[in-house]
Protein backbone atom coordinates (compact mmCIF):
# COMPACT_ATOMS: atom_id res chain seq x y z
CA UNK A 1 0.00 0.00 0.00
CA UNK A 2 1.66 3.85 -0.81
CA UNK A 3 0.77 6.40 1.71
CA UNK A 4 -0.83 9.76 0.76
CA UNK A 5 2.66 10.87 0.39
CA UNK A 6 3.93 8.21 -1.87
CA UNK A 7 5.91 5.53 0.50
CA UNK A 8 5.61 2.36 0.67
CA UNK A 9 4.57 0.61 3.18
CA UNK A 10 6.93 -2.22 4.75
CA UNK A 11 4.17 -3.88 6.24
CA UNK A 12 1.35 -6.11 3.36
CA UNK A 13 -1.73 -5.60 3.62
CA UNK A 14 -2.55 -8.98 2.56
CA UNK A 15 -0.46 -12.36 0.81
CA UNK A 16 -2.40 -14.34 -1.53
CA UNK A 17 -2.21 -17.89 -2.01
CA UNK A 18 -1.87 -18.17 -5.40
CA UNK A 19 -0.87 -20.90 -7.88
CA UNK A 20 2.80 -20.12 -9.21
CA UNK A 21 2.23 -21.58 -12.15
CA UNK A 22 3.31 -20.30 -15.99
CA UNK A 23 2.03 -16.47 -15.83
CA UNK A 24 -0.60 -17.50 -13.17
CA UNK A 25 -0.76 -15.34 -9.80
CA UNK A 26 -2.53 -12.05 -8.88
CA UNK A 27 -3.39 -10.41 -11.74
CA UNK A 28 -6.35 -8.05 -11.06
CA UNK A 29 -7.19 -5.47 -8.11
CA UNK A 30 -9.78 -3.02 -7.64
CA UNK A 31 -11.15 -0.66 -5.00
CA UNK A 32 -14.81 -0.60 -4.33
CA UNK A 33 -16.58 2.57 -5.63
CA UNK A 34 -17.85 3.46 -1.98
CA UNK A 35 -14.86 2.07 0.22
CA UNK A 36 -14.93 4.70 1.89
CA UNK A 37 -18.01 3.25 3.76
CA UNK A 38 -17.82 0.15 3.03
CA UNK A 39 -13.87 -0.49 2.74
CA UNK A 40 -14.31 -3.69 0.07
CA UNK A 41 -11.35 -4.50 -2.53
CA UNK A 42 -11.46 -7.01 -5.11
CA UNK A 43 -8.85 -9.47 -5.97
CA UNK A 44 -8.47 -11.57 -9.45
CA UNK A 45 -6.32 -14.13 -8.92
CA UNK A 46 -5.18 -17.96 -10.06
CA UNK A 47 -5.86 -21.09 -7.99
CA UNK A 48 -5.10 -24.44 -9.08
CA UNK A 49 -8.79 -25.30 -9.84
CA UNK A 50 -9.44 -22.04 -11.16
CA UNK A 51 -9.72 -18.53 -11.29
CA UNK A 52 -11.15 -16.49 -8.46
CA UNK A 53 -12.61 -13.30 -8.03
CA UNK A 54 -12.86 -12.54 -4.41
CA UNK A 55 -14.38 -9.10 -1.82
CA UNK A 56 -11.90 -8.84 0.71
CA UNK A 57 -12.31 -6.19 3.54
CA UNK A 58 -9.98 -3.65 4.70
CA UNK A 59 -9.60 -3.81 8.71
CA UNK A 60 -7.50 -2.37 11.11
CA UNK A 61 -4.67 -2.47 7.63
CA UNK A 62 -5.33 -5.97 6.43
CA UNK A 63 -7.32 -7.08 3.80
CA UNK A 64 -9.64 -9.78 5.35
CA UNK A 65 -11.14 -12.22 2.72
CA UNK A 66 -14.91 -11.49 2.78
CA UNK A 67 -16.44 -13.70 0.05
CA UNK A 68 -16.35 -15.56 -3.17
CA UNK A 69 -17.88 -14.12 -6.08
CA UNK A 70 -17.22 -16.32 -9.23
CA UNK A 71 -16.30 -19.78 -9.86
CA UNK A 72 -15.98 -21.46 -13.24
CA UNK A 73 -13.58 -19.29 -15.19
CA UNK A 74 -10.32 -22.03 -16.06
CA UNK A 75 -6.89 -21.18 -15.05
CA UNK A 76 -4.08 -22.28 -17.30
CA UNK A 77 0.15 -22.19 -18.15
CA UNK A 78 -0.82 -19.15 -20.01
CA UNK A 79 -3.61 -16.62 -21.03
CA UNK A 80 -5.48 -16.27 -17.69
CA UNK A 81 -5.74 -12.51 -18.71
CA UNK A 82 -6.96 -11.22 -15.86
CA UNK A 83 -7.82 -7.26 -14.98
CA UNK A 84 -11.03 -5.94 -13.22
CA UNK A 85 -12.28 -2.69 -13.26
CA UNK A 86 -15.26 -0.97 -12.59
CA UNK A 87 -16.73 1.15 -15.51
CA UNK A 88 -20.22 3.04 -15.64
CA UNK A 89 -23.14 2.55 -13.66
CA UNK A 90 -20.46 1.24 -10.66
CA UNK A 91 -20.73 -2.49 -12.85
CA UNK A 92 -17.38 -4.70 -12.10
CA UNK A 93 -15.84 -6.00 -15.23
CA UNK A 94 -13.26 -9.09 -15.61
CA UNK A 95 -11.40 -9.95 -18.68
CA UNK A 96 -10.96 -13.82 -18.80
CA UNK A 97 -8.15 -15.02 -20.84
CA UNK A 98 -8.41 -18.21 -22.96
CA UNK A 99 -6.09 -20.12 -20.89
CA UNK A 100 -4.08 -21.08 -23.72
CA UNK A 101 -7.29 -22.92 -25.21
CA UNK A 102 -8.34 -20.73 -27.82
CA UNK A 103 -12.07 -22.75 -28.37
CA UNK A 104 -12.76 -21.39 -25.13
CA UNK A 105 -13.09 -17.77 -26.63
CA UNK A 106 -16.60 -19.06 -28.68
CA UNK A 107 -17.36 -21.54 -26.83
CA UNK A 108 -21.09 -19.86 -25.09
CA UNK A 109 -20.71 -22.13 -22.18
CA UNK A 110 -17.51 -21.03 -21.09
CA UNK A 111 -16.33 -17.93 -19.53
CA UNK A 112 -13.02 -18.19 -20.44
CA UNK A 113 -11.79 -15.60 -23.22
CA UNK A 114 -14.54 -13.04 -22.63
CA UNK A 115 -15.66 -9.50 -21.00
CA UNK A 116 -17.83 -10.32 -17.56
CA UNK A 117 -19.85 -8.27 -15.81
CA UNK A 118 -21.31 -7.59 -12.11
CA UNK A 119 -23.89 -5.47 -10.71
CA UNK A 120 -23.37 -3.46 -7.86
CA UNK A 121 -26.04 -6.14 -5.88
CA UNK A 122 -23.68 -9.22 -6.95
CA UNK A 123 -20.21 -8.14 -6.15
CA UNK A 124 -22.07 -6.49 -3.06
CA UNK A 125 -23.97 -10.25 -2.18
CA UNK A 126 -23.04 -12.99 0.11
CA UNK A 127 -23.03 -15.97 -2.43
CA UNK A 128 -21.36 -16.99 -6.05
CA UNK A 129 -22.47 -14.55 -8.57
CA UNK A 130 -23.77 -15.63 -12.36
CA UNK A 131 -21.90 -13.19 -13.87
CA UNK A 132 -23.28 -11.53 -18.02
CA UNK A 133 -21.26 -12.37 -20.85
CA UNK A 134 -20.41 -8.53 -22.04
CA UNK A 135 -18.15 -9.44 -25.19
CA UNK A 136 -16.43 -13.17 -27.12
CA UNK A 137 -13.62 -13.40 -28.83
CA UNK A 138 -10.77 -12.82 -26.58
CA UNK A 139 -7.73 -14.13 -26.65
CA UNK A 140 -5.34 -12.77 -23.80
CA UNK A 141 -7.05 -9.14 -22.40
CA UNK A 142 -4.93 -7.41 -19.81
CA UNK A 143 -5.59 -3.60 -20.12
CA UNK A 144 -9.37 -1.38 -20.59
CA UNK A 145 -10.61 1.93 -19.65
CA UNK A 146 -13.70 4.22 -20.32
CA UNK A 147 -13.32 7.09 -22.67
CA UNK A 148 -14.06 10.43 -21.33
CA UNK A 149 -17.12 11.86 -22.04
CA UNK A 150 -18.42 8.94 -24.80
CA UNK A 151 -18.07 6.00 -21.76
CA UNK A 152 -17.20 3.71 -24.81
CA UNK A 153 -14.48 0.84 -23.55
CA UNK A 154 -11.12 0.09 -25.09
CA UNK A 155 -9.32 -2.84 -24.07
CA UNK A 156 -6.15 -4.17 -25.48
CA UNK A 157 -5.19 -7.34 -26.58
CA UNK A 158 -3.04 -10.34 -27.23
CA UNK A 159 -1.96 -11.29 -30.36
CA UNK A 160 -0.68 -15.04 -30.82
CA UNK A 161 2.92 -15.42 -30.25
CA UNK A 162 3.67 -18.17 -32.96
CA UNK A 163 2.55 -21.45 -30.94
CA UNK A 164 -0.87 -20.71 -31.40
CA UNK A 165 -0.97 -19.12 -34.83
CA UNK A 166 1.55 -16.63 -36.75
CA UNK A 167 3.11 -14.31 -34.68
CA UNK A 168 2.16 -10.62 -33.99
CA UNK A 169 -1.21 -8.87 -34.21
CA UNK A 170 -1.75 -7.18 -30.81
CA UNK A 171 -4.92 -5.25 -30.89
CA UNK A 172 -6.69 -2.56 -29.55
CA UNK A 173 -10.62 -2.74 -29.46
CA UNK A 174 -13.65 -1.00 -29.31
CA UNK A 175 -15.69 -2.89 -26.61
CA UNK A 176 -19.41 -3.21 -27.95
CA UNK A 177 -22.24 -5.42 -25.49
CA UNK A 178 -22.31 -8.69 -27.78
CA UNK A 179 -19.89 -8.43 -29.54
CA UNK A 180 -17.63 -11.08 -30.81
CA UNK A 181 -13.81 -9.72 -31.62
CA UNK A 182 -12.96 -13.54 -33.41
CA UNK A 183 -10.09 -15.63 -31.78
CA UNK A 184 -9.36 -18.09 -32.35
CA UNK A 185 -11.72 -18.09 -35.73
CA UNK A 186 -10.18 -15.01 -37.80
CA UNK A 187 -7.04 -12.66 -36.80
CA UNK A 188 -5.17 -10.06 -38.03
CA UNK A 189 -6.79 -6.78 -40.55
CA UNK A 190 -9.71 -9.07 -42.08
CA UNK A 191 -12.61 -9.32 -39.68
CA UNK A 192 -15.19 -10.32 -41.41
CA UNK A 193 -19.35 -9.90 -40.10
CA UNK A 194 -19.87 -11.11 -37.50
CA UNK A 195 -16.61 -10.41 -35.75
CA UNK A 196 -15.33 -6.70 -35.04
CA UNK A 197 -12.54 -5.41 -36.06
CA UNK A 198 -9.52 -3.65 -34.12
CA UNK A 199 -9.39 0.12 -33.80
CA UNK A 200 -5.54 -0.66 -33.94
CA UNK A 201 -3.37 -3.46 -35.27
CA UNK A 202 0.35 -4.10 -34.29
CA UNK A 203 1.76 -6.77 -36.55
CA UNK A 204 4.73 -6.68 -34.52
CA UNK A 205 4.44 -8.13 -31.09
CA UNK A 206 4.27 -5.66 -28.29
CA UNK A 207 2.63 -7.35 -25.24
CA UNK A 208 -0.25 -4.51 -24.58
CA UNK A 209 -1.17 -5.05 -20.72
CA UNK A 210 -2.72 -2.27 -18.61
CA UNK A 211 -4.10 0.49 -19.94
CA UNK A 212 -6.16 3.93 -18.56
CA UNK A 213 -7.57 7.07 -20.23
CA UNK A 214 -6.14 10.42 -19.27
CA UNK A 215 -8.61 12.62 -17.76
CA UNK A 216 -6.35 15.74 -16.29
CA UNK A 217 -7.46 18.86 -16.80
CA UNK A 218 -5.42 21.15 -18.74
CA UNK A 219 -2.87 18.51 -20.08
CA UNK A 220 -2.36 18.38 -23.38
CA UNK A 221 -2.93 14.32 -23.06
CA UNK A 222 -6.34 15.12 -21.81
CA UNK A 223 -8.95 11.84 -23.65
CA UNK A 224 -6.04 9.87 -24.61
CA UNK A 225 -5.58 6.29 -24.56
CA UNK A 226 -2.38 4.85 -22.62
CA UNK A 227 -1.82 1.77 -22.69
CA UNK A 228 1.94 0.07 -21.08
CA UNK A 229 3.60 -2.58 -23.60
CA UNK A 230 5.64 -6.06 -22.36
CA UNK A 231 7.47 -7.34 -24.68
CA UNK A 232 7.50 -3.36 -26.71
CA UNK A 233 9.07 -1.77 -23.26
CA UNK A 234 7.47 1.24 -23.48
CA UNK A 235 4.21 3.08 -23.27
CA UNK A 236 2.06 4.08 -26.18
CA UNK A 237 -0.06 6.85 -26.43
CA UNK A 238 -3.31 6.94 -28.84
CA UNK A 239 -5.27 9.71 -30.12
CA UNK A 240 -8.60 9.28 -30.92
CA UNK A 241 -11.26 11.15 -33.41
CA UNK A 242 -14.47 9.11 -33.23
CA UNK A 243 -13.65 5.51 -33.48
CA UNK A 244 -10.22 6.18 -35.71
CA UNK A 245 -6.42 6.44 -33.93
CA UNK A 246 -5.10 9.47 -35.41
CA UNK A 247 -2.07 9.54 -33.08
CA UNK A 248 -0.27 6.73 -31.87
CA UNK A 249 3.09 7.60 -30.13
CA UNK A 250 5.95 5.52 -28.08
CA UNK A 251 6.89 6.80 -24.63
CA UNK A 252 9.42 5.74 -22.24
CA UNK A 253 10.99 3.18 -25.18
CA UNK A 254 13.50 0.78 -23.40
CA UNK A 255 14.06 2.79 -21.01
CA UNK A 256 12.75 1.17 -17.94
CA UNK A 257 12.18 -2.37 -19.72
CA UNK A 258 8.72 -4.24 -19.50
CA UNK A 259 5.89 -2.19 -18.44
CA UNK A 260 2.94 -3.69 -16.78
CA UNK A 261 0.18 -1.38 -16.03
CA UNK A 262 -0.72 2.51 -15.92
CA UNK A 263 -3.21 4.17 -13.86
CA UNK A 264 -4.05 7.55 -12.99
CA UNK A 265 -3.86 8.91 -9.97
CA UNK A 266 -6.01 11.29 -8.06
CA UNK A 267 -4.19 14.41 -8.91
CA UNK A 268 -3.99 13.84 -12.30
CA UNK A 269 -0.23 11.82 -12.68
CA UNK A 270 0.17 8.31 -14.51
CA UNK A 271 1.76 5.08 -12.50
CA UNK A 272 3.05 3.01 -14.48
CA UNK A 273 4.64 0.30 -12.82
CA UNK A 274 7.90 -2.26 -14.18
CA UNK A 275 7.66 -5.81 -14.65
CA UNK A 276 11.03 -7.15 -15.18
CA UNK A 277 11.06 -9.52 -12.49
CA UNK A 278 8.95 -12.05 -13.83
CA UNK A 279 11.07 -14.44 -15.38
CA UNK A 280 10.60 -12.23 -18.98
CA UNK A 281 12.93 -9.42 -18.48
CA UNK A 282 16.20 -8.48 -17.33
CA UNK A 283 16.06 -6.45 -13.78
CA UNK A 284 18.59 -3.81 -12.56
CA UNK A 285 18.93 -3.28 -8.70
CA UNK A 286 16.11 -0.94 -8.26
CA UNK A 287 13.26 -3.01 -10.29
CA UNK A 288 10.41 -3.57 -9.80
CA UNK A 289 9.37 0.12 -9.77
CA UNK A 290 6.65 1.87 -10.19
CA UNK A 291 7.06 5.15 -11.75
CA UNK A 292 5.98 8.62 -12.21
CA UNK A 293 4.90 10.69 -14.94
CA UNK A 294 3.16 14.40 -15.02
CA UNK A 295 1.24 14.80 -18.39
CA UNK A 296 2.86 17.86 -20.22
CA UNK A 297 0.17 20.80 -20.27
CA UNK A 298 -1.05 22.14 -23.51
Amino acid sequence: MLTRAGHLRRAAVARIAVAPVGEGGLLGLAVDPAFRRNRFVYLYYTTYTGMRLERRRLVHGKLVRDQGLIRGIAAGTVHDSGRIAFGPRRRLYISTGDAGRGELAQDPTSLNGKFLVLTTRQYHGRRLADPTVYSTGHRNSQGFAWQPGTGRMYATEHGPTGFDGPEGWDEVNLIRRGGNYGWPVVLGPSQPPPFIAPVRLYPEPLAPSGATFVRRPGSAWTGDFIFACLRGRQLRRLVLRGDTVIADEPLLRDGYGRLRTVVQGPAGDLYVLTSNRDGRGEPAPEDDRILRIEPPRR
